[in-house]
């Protein structure tokens, strides 16, 4: 361990972020009492809520990565080697990545959709099995970036 320190403060930055996003959950998960407003401005409003509640979320996380970019690598001192590319912060990057892309996955899958109408000619409004089959691809693409990330945090703190 290089610098014991370091090591708690970056562990003290995971905590707060993962405090924090708690806290918008439970925020956002609560009602307002009072009068309703009418159907289209509630449903603008809860649009606009869902927007803010996922950009805080992904927030929380870059914070959370950058805690445990601090943590693992000054304090627990797995520096990068020189000669290689593969290092601890390529492992973080890819796992945030794919933390990220699951927060945000509506609107990737949205995006999805909307490419391959575009590019294919199908109809606008997806079957199920075409909504289908583009969240499959999504959860395997983020599963690719997660698990070798990873494996590369792991494997550089076993063989540092």
């Amino acid at each position: 361990m290089r610098d014991p320190s370091l090591l708690l403060f970056g562990v003290a930055i995971v905590a707060s972020a993962i405090a924090l996003g708690v806290a918008l959950t439970r925020r956002d998960s609560r009602t307002a009492a009072g009068r309703q407003p009418p159907e289209a401005i509630r449903q603008d409003q809860a649009a606009a809520k869902s927007v803010r509640h996922r950009w805080g979320l992904a927030g929380c996380v870059a914070v959370a990565a950058a805690g445990l970019d601090v943590a693992v690598l000054y304090g627990i001192g797995t520096s990068p080697s020189a000669g290689s590319g593969i290092t601890v912060e390529l492992g973080v990057a890819m796992m945030v990545l794919a933390v990220v892309w699951f927060i945000f996955r509506h609107e990737v899958l949205n995006y999805q959709l909307r490419i391959a109408a575009a590019l294919y000619d199908t109809p606008v409004p997806a079957e199920p099995e075409q909504v289908r089959a583009a969240e499959a691809v999504g959860a395997f693409l983020r599963l690719v970036l997660f698990l070798p990330g990873l494996f590369i945090v792991l494997a550089k703190l076993i063989l540092r």
